[in-house]
Order: C-alpha cells, then structure tokens, then sequence
C-alpha cells in the first residue's frame, strides 16, 4: 500500500568521499576537499520506489558561489544525473520527479531555491536502478553541506525560502564588494544620464572604414540590398546590402532591457520588491507565462503565477521614469557600435514585452532572428526530436515558417536560426534512430526506418537477422516496438547511425525548404547546435552556412573540425568568458580569474575566429549579466558586457572594442592573429 512519505533513514547514509561527517540528524558534512559523495540505501521504511515519487532533500549548503547538487543513478556501468544548482546559505528543497529517469527532457522546471537543473543520461527507468548517490561538486571554496531530510512522496513540498536578504534593492549581491558596486542611488542616476547625453553624440562604428551597416568598405562585392554570402577564392565572406565585405563580430539578446529573474518563493530574499500595480515600476514585473522559452520547456500553465522582477529595468525607471526604454535603447545601440560591434544576434521576444522588434528599427544594426516554437508532432520520437517523415512535420513546417515574414524586406535582417540548441543533440549517448525502434506504426518515420533496413539488406531478412543477431520474422515484424537494439552488436549500432543521418538530414530539409519559399534572400543560418561531433553535420549543404555555439577555451578546434566536415561557412551562435571576481553566484561556462584576464581571453577568440577562412562571425553571448537568483531557467551568470545596473565591465570590454576596430584586417589577413596566455578560473 503507497505511503504518501517514505522517509530515508539520514543514519543510513553513507559518505563515500569529499568531506567529514560530523553530526547525523541532520547530517552534516564539512571540510570539503573535493566532490562530496553520498550514498544512499535504495529503501524507504520499506517502500518500494516508483518512478512517480519525487525525491525530495531538505538542506543547506554554505559557501559562497551557487551549489551544483545531483542525484546520480547507477545502472550498471552507466550513470544517469538529475541535479540543481542550489541557492547557498539558506535552507532549501531539491525535488526531481523519478520519471525525469525516462530524459524526455533536458532543463528541469526552476523552482524557489533551486536555479538550473539538468538531465543527463540514455532513457531508463527506476526499477532498473542499481545504486542512488547525492554528490555535491566543489564549489568557489571549502564547504559544509546540512541535510536536514531526504524522502519520497507523491506531492511536490512548499518550497518557500526563508532568511536574511541577499539581493540589495538594485539587484546585486548583499555579501559580496568589488569595484563598481553601485552603493549610491543618486550616483547610479547621475551616470546614466550622462550615458544618454554621450549616445546622443557618439553612436557610430569606430574609424571611417565601416559601412553604416558595419561592412568593410575597403573591400567590396556587388550590392544586392540584402545580406548573402561569398567564398572570394582565399576566405569566405558575407556581404552587407550595399556590396561591402562582412564579418557578423555580435552580441547575442544585444536588444534585450535586462532580465527577468525569480523572486516567488524567495521574497524574504530582497530587499526592495515593489508592489505589483505599483505604477512607476509595473514594466519591471512579469510571470514565467509571459516567457516563451519558460513555456516551451514547461508549459503555460506551469509559469501562470510564477513572479519575476526586473531589476536592470527597475535602475533604468529609476533614472528616467517613464522614458526607460527610450534610453536603454539610445545608451546601448550606441555602445555596440562604438564597441564595433556590427550584429545582434538572437533578438527573439523571449519576453512578450520586449519590443524586440520596435528596438532594432530604432538601433538601426544588422541583426540575426532566432526562430521559437519549433515543430512538434503529435509523436515525438526522442525529446524534441519529431516525426519528420510524417506529413503533419511538413505541415507544421509551413506554418512555422510564416514568422519571418516581418523581416523579409528589411535589409538589416542578415538571416535566421532554424533552432536553438536543440535537446535531443544534447544527450549524445541516445540515438534518435535507436528511439524510433521504440516506436509502434503510429509514428510515421518507423515505416522509413523499416524500408530503409529491408533495402539495406536486399529484402533478405535471414541476412537483416545474422547481421544484427535477431530473430525476427519479417521486416513487417520490426513494425513492433523493440528497445536497445543499438546495443546488440556494432552492424546494428552502424546501421541506426546511417538512420540518424538520414532522419537529421529530413530534420533540415522540410523546415529549410518552407522558409525559403517564404523568405528566399534571407540568410539560412542553421540549427545553432549547443556543439558539435564529426557526427553532427548531415544536412550541412541545406543551410547556407553552419552554425554551433562555441564554449571552449580555445576557438581553434571548433574552426578545424568545421573545416574538415563540411565546405559551409560558420556562423558560431553563442561563446562567452565569465570573470571570477565579480558578484554573482556563479561565473560562466568558461572562465578567467579577472575581468582584466576575461578581456584577453575574449580578444583572443575573436581575432582566431575572425582570421578563420570558412568562419564569417562569432556572437558573443550575453549583452547582460544574469540576475543573482536566476533568470526564467536559473542561469545566473556573470557573463555580460554589462551589470544589472547598466555599467560596462570596462576591462573586458576595451578589449574587445580593440580587436574589433581590426576585424577586417584580421579578416583579410593583414593581421596575423596570435594567441595570447590569459589566467583560466574553474566554473563556479
């Protein structure tokens, strides 16, 4: 009989590694010297797990930077991850759903208290769970991790966070100084306003080498009034509409008026909210409904309610009233292009008061387009992978592709991403043909996947069964759904990776031909792979040019593996450097000790992906730091070109600002690019 709670026994916990237990109810871990390993029984008072229970922790962690906690599940030599990263220094709830086991997704819903969550692992399900473990990574210094409960239940816990404020009333950071905290309402205000004025009077590309649309005009090609791109013997190019040469330097949601962040849940937190029908501050409030990108990975209905505050927008109101987003725009459109930066990249109303589109008639600079709401059929066949061989996929192809019609005759539109970081790609140890196996006759690629085997092997099914060590009767009889099939030998894994080219290549083709017919001069851009394998270009020569985002250290073996696998152009969709010493909980995907040291490791990438024969841009994301709390995901990240408060981060931007003034030259090869040492930070 189900018991609604089945509490584990915190006695029972065994700490295999990274600290010293010293007390055990709560249990408490301490001294930390590297990743904390916890073993826990898989028994509850008895009760048998089941994939609708959620296992729910009750802890706190202390230290200063955000805590990366996961439930790891091990499957014989496999292990399968469910984590958060957790507030610090208040008590909170990590609670995973055990059917997250099944990675039909790879973002976990934000929840008060936990900031981004992932799923990692091949689909797999809790009964064949062999081992269960909660790890805690180490953080930005020595630890102690409190568990005060672990438990299953069918019901969600009221994940309310109580304690002191963290987040002052400009949304930074209480416990934390570094140069240029904002500690003066009047001084922030004086600053802005003298932004605004020196936008008023410097709002151009540097020197008289660039176009008005940030072209080289040293060097020029025939003017079509659209962008298009050209190989011209020696490198690829694109080419702006008045025929100059064109290397896309850009600054990915360069449009957006700050970001979002949580604060349900986590009220006690803040120091300053205002209320909600406050009329000086009511562009600042939103709910995770009004998020496009929240509701695709969760649903409306799971964002309805849900609170978020804006506190970029709030020290803007702060400064000019009502009159905020004029000066937003007029103060950074300015700066892009006095930082040389000739594209904004992205630009999709990831909140539905953005007025994305009302800022880049104002800004007047190139821009990219990141489509949303990518296909789904009715059978999806793993994560958002559709069934593309159906004629729904088509269908939905068509109208999927009306949304670029605003931008068809708009000649600072250089093109569109067809995605963006597609999740099935995500979790590479599944195959999406593997998953197809899985399916009945209902899902229309199934059928394509069995023609494909019976002509890959002559029709002979005796052949199909000694190849792939199967005793099937018929290829009709592969109809059924079977599971793992990719695991039976290497001829069967060989053959759904062949599969898998074909489905990706389908995949492209049908959403590429439907906005070409609507949009034929815009630019295809591609899917904006999260990163790429030799594995992951088929359908390559159905863009117009490749893209993949691009966090590493080093540009150059992304440049190289593009080179090798296909003859498109890159466009590299997102790359970024964090700094270290900053006031955020957490720093970037890759890392420099110093905003200085950020600023080297940021001239160095551009210059290589800008010397690059086959790269024609690299967008740097993001424009704005990430709130203290997280964003409508969680990601929290110190990453921007600004602060919340709309300062520049002088150092790193200097130095992309002078790499930038050169790009043509690195571009044309006048300037050979080299590579620099700069100090690397872990991630936080």
């Amino acid at each position: 009989m189900f018991t609604a709670t089945a509490t584990i026994d915190l006695r029972a916990i065994v700490v295999e590694s990274g600290g010293e237990r010293v007390a055990a109810a709560p249990l408490e871990v301490r001294n930390q010297t590297g990743k904390i390993v916890l073993a826990l029984p898989k028994s509850a008072e008895g009760y048998r797990w089941h994939e609708d229970d959620y296992l729910i922790m009750d802890c706190e962690i202390q230290q200063n930077s955000k805590a990366d906690v996961k439930y790891e599940f091990k499957i014989g030599d496999k292990l399968f991850t469910l984590g958060y990263y957790l507030v610090p220094q208040r008590r909170v709830k990590m609670a995973i759903q055990l059917a997250e086991l099944s990675s039909r997704r790879w973002f976990l819903q934000t929840q008060p208290g936990a900031l981004k969550g992932h799923v990692s692992g091949s689909p797999t399900h809790i009964d064949e769970v062999d081992e269960v473990r909660i790890t805690l990574e180490k953080g930005r210094e020595p630890q102690s991790l409190t568990i005060y409960k672990v438990y299953l239940s069918r019901e969600l816990p009221d994940f309310t966070v109580k304690g002191a404020p963290m987040v002052d009333k400009f949304g930074q950071w209480k416990d934390m100084d570094w140069p240029k905290k904002v500690k003066d309402e009047g001084a922030m205000v004086a600053y802005l306003r003298q932004e605004y004025e020196r936008a008023l009077r410097d709002h151009d590309y540097p020197g008289d080498e660039f176009s008005r649309y940030g072209g080289w005009t040293k060097k020029r090609f025939e003017a079509r009034g659209f962008f298009y791109k050209l190989h011209d013997g020696r490198r690829w190019w694109l080419v702006d509409p008045d025929g100059c040469a064109f290397f896309s330097s850009g600054v990915c949601y360069g449009s957006r008026m700050g970001v979002h962040g949580f604060v349900d849940g986590m009220e006690d937190l803040f120091d300053f909210l205002p209320a909600k029908d406050d009329p000086v501050f009511k562009d600042a409030w939103t709910t995770a409904d009004q998020i496009p990108e929240f509701v695709k990975r969760n649903g409306e209905e799971a964002g309805k309610g849900r609170t978020m505050f804006n506190f970029a927008r709030a020290n803007m109101i702060r400064a000019f009233g009502d009159k905020w987003w004029d000066a937003w725009v007029t103060i950074n459109a300015a700066r892009l292009k006095r930082w040389g930066f000739n594209t904004i990249s992205v630009c999709v109303n990831n909140y539905f008061d953005e007025r994305a589109e009302d800022y880049l008639k104002k800004a007047e600079v190139p821009f990219t387009w990141t489509l949303k709401r990518f296909p789904k059929t009715r059978e999806m066949i793993f994560r958002d992978f559709p069934d593309v061989f159906s004629s729904e996929y088509a269908a939905l192809c068509r109208d999927f592709a009306q949304q670029i019609l605003p931008f068809k005759d708009n000649p600072y539109f250089i093109g569109y991403f067809i995605n963006n970081e597609p999740e099935w790609l995500v979790q590479r140890t599944t195959n999406p043909a593997e998953q197809l196996l899985r399916k009945g006759p209902e899902c229309v690629s199934k059928g394509v996947l069995v023609d494909f085997l019976k002509k890959a092997y002559a029709g002979n099914i005796a052949a199909f069964n000694a190849a792939w060590a199967t005793s099937v009767g018929s290829f009709a009889e592969l109809e059924k759904p079977f599971a793992n099939m990719d695991a039976l030998n290497g001829a069967a894994c060989a053959d759904l990776l062949n599969f898998r080219a074909r489905m990706v290549e389908e995949y492209v083709r049908v959403p590429t031909s439907a906005l070409k017919a609507v949009c034929p001069n815009a630019l295809n851009l591609g899917m904006r792979y999260a990163s790429v394998t030799e594995n992951d270009f088929a359908g390559d020569t159905l863009f117009d040019m490749f893209s993949s985002n691009g966090y590493r250290r080093s540009v150059v073996s992304l440049l190289e593996l593009v080179a090798r696998c296909t003859e498109m152009p890159l466009v590299i969709g997102e790359w970024h450097f964090g700094g270290s010493d900053y006031g955020l909980l957490s720093n970037a995907l890759v890392n420099a000790t110093t905003q200085s040291e950020r600023g080297k490791a940021s001239a160095n990438y551009m210059q290589m992906a800008m010397a690059a024969p086959n790269c024609v841009g690299a967008h740097y994301f993001e424009f704005n730091d990430q709130p203290l709390l997280g964003r409508f995901d969680g990601e929290c990240m110190q990453h921007g070109l600004i602060d919340i408060c709309n300062q520049p981060h002088t150092d790193c931007v200097e130095a992309m600002k002078a790499v930038n003034a050169k790009m043509y030259q690195y571009a044309n090869g006048d300037i050979a690019a080299v590579e620099t040492p700069w100090e690397f930070a872990p991630r936080f």
